[in-house]
């Protein structure tokens, strides 16, 4: 469907004001590029494309469209694993969004942006890390590892992003600041041993870093 040039006929209904259209486009190119890295970079760079998904990531009034397009925000990112793609989606304004999508009540897009803030923090950390202090990651971080009804995957994956966000002196300074380190020391007997063994990892990385 690639090489048959799907992405660049669907991309001509960017323009379109139609929800439906707009949410149909969306589920289209986020399928296109699951576990096709050359497309999600090509498609990751599209400024246009980025700056649309931006946009629709407020459309409030369009809870699908909004979902789908948070979802290949995040998605443009996880299958890229490409610095290049990370720094157009943070000129565009769209780190805000995928903390945002972290807070979800939806368990595989919380997922889907904490797999994706990992990449951003492990690859282009530098770049992002203003927008997410803005957005407060760290403090959503917190929440999500204090509340006992977040999923394993949500824990698991937060920890790692914690790790990852140490490299930042800005976003290390907010992590000191709240204590981390006797939630993620509770985490230790979780009865998932994934997240039991992430919780002892993370817990020496802080107790290294304070």
């Amino acid at each position: 469907m690639l090489s048959a040039g799907v992405a660049e006929a669907v991309l001509k209904f960017l323009r379109s004001e139609m929800p439906p259209v707009q949410f149909k486009l969306l589920g289209t190119l986020r399928m296109l590029i699951d576990v096709q890295a050359e497309a999600a970079e090509q498609l990751g760079k599209n400024v246009k494309l980025v700056e649309r998904l931006v946009e629709w990531c407020e459309a409030k009034d369009h809870a699908g469209v909004m979902g789908e397009s948070n979802r290949l925000l995040s998605a443009l990112i996880r299958h890229s694993k490409s610095k290049d793609v990370i720094r157009t989606i943070v000129q565009s304004g769209g780190i805000k969004h995928l903390v945002t999508m972290a807070t979800s009540e939806h368990v595989i897009m919380q997922n889907e942006a904490l797999v994706a803030l990992a990449l951003i923090a492990a690859l282009e950390l530098a770049t992002a890390e203003k927008d997410l202090e803005s957005a407060q990651l760290v403090q959503i971080l917190h929440r999500l590892l204090s509340d006992e009804r977040s999923a394993p995957e949500i824990k698991y994956n937060s920890m790692v992003l914690i790790c990852a966000l140490m490299g930042s002196e800005l976003l290390h300074k907010e992590v000191q600041s709240l204590a981390f380190l006797d939630v993620v020391s509770k985490l230790r007997s979780h009865e998932n041993k994934t997240v039991a063994q992430q919780a002892s990892l993370t817990e020496q990385r802080l107790a290294v870093e304070s």
